[in-house]
Formats: structure tokens, sequence, C-alpha cells
């Protein structure tokens, strides 16, 4: 596990939008505050990751299977059927 590097930070910030924030994430201190609003930047940058690989993925699949002729009304409403009887729906 990595250890934290903890330094001291004197920086100018906006105090409202310290308020805001600390009532958002619930936050006792300011430091609080910020350690959480950077961890949700840093996560959230994380799922964007994963989101423009899997969308790579799709794409990629898409291409390599071309264009799905005829009606694919019921090819997507079985596929939706399907879907749900895993996840629930």
């Amino acid at each position: 596990m990595k250890v934290a590097a903890i330094r001291d930070k004197h920086i100018r910030l906006d105090q409202r939008k310290i308020e805001r924030a600390k009532t958002i994430l619930n936050a006792k201190t300011e430091t609080e505050t910020i350690e959480k609003a950077l961890a949700l930047v840093i996560s959230g940058n994380a799922v964007t990751i994963r989101r423009k690989e899997v969308m790579k993925s799709i794409l990629a699949r898409r291409d390599r299977l071309g264009v799905i002729e005829g009606d694919v009304t019921e090819w997507v409403s079985e596929g939706r059927m399907e879907r749900d009887k895993i996840y629930g729906g």
C-alpha cells in the first residue's frame, strides 16, 4: 500500500465554494472537504477512462460484426428480456 505524501499547502480558494462543498460532502473540516472532493475527481476520472475503454470495445465489436440486415426489433426485444431475467427489471 502506498503511503500518503502529506504536505502543507497554502492556496487561495473561494470560501463560498469550500463551505458549499463541505455541506454537500458532509465533511467536518475544510481539509476533509478538499480530500473528499479530490477523491471524487480521481475516482470519477477512473470511471470515465473505463467507460471510454468499454465504448471502444463495443465499437470495435460492431465494426467486426458489420451491419445487421433486416428488422432487428424482435432481436433487440429478446435481448432486453434476457437481460431483465439476469439483472431483474
